[in-house]
């Protein structure tokens, strides 16, 4: 497996991982493609780094799922496994305070400074139903 870095403008490179043969619908190599920010020298590191997880076969391939497409999966996962009553007050929280404060944020980049930025809305906005 190969791998190089490009500058695509300062401090940000673009990996570029030959990840196997030859594509024949294309004819061109397969390769993987991951931004970075930082040094020259941490976009080289990086790079090894990703090249190893893949020779290991321990590379995930990033979605661009949302954290409410994961409640929704979420919620069809557990439905056999609690009781009716359960997975609807379940639902409710998902759907009704869940989803409107980090639905929208892609899975893969949901951080804690944003949980934390939805959990203190939660606590200072008054409830939509109306319930104290």
């Amino acid at each position: 497996m190969k791998g190089h870095i490009r500058e695509r403008s300062p401090g940000h490179w673009a990996i570029v991982l030959d990840v196997g043969e030859i594509d024949p619908k294309t004819g061109k190599k397969k390769r993987k493609w991951h931004s970075f920010s930082g040094t020259k020298r941490e976009a080289q590191k990086e790079c090894s780094r990703l090249i190893t997880v893949l020779d290991q076969g321990l590379y995930v391939e990033p979605t661009k799922q949302t954290a409410a497409e994961f409640l929704d999966e979420w919620l069809a996962f557990i439905k056999p496994s609690v009781a009716p009553k359960t997975h609807e007050r379940y639902a409710e929280i998902c759907r009704k305070g869940l989803a409107p404060l980090i639905g929208n944020v892609v899975l893969s980049k949901l951080k804690t400074d944003r949980i934390d930025a939805a959990f203190t809305t939660s606590l200072t906005t008054p409830r939509v139903d109306h319930r104290r």
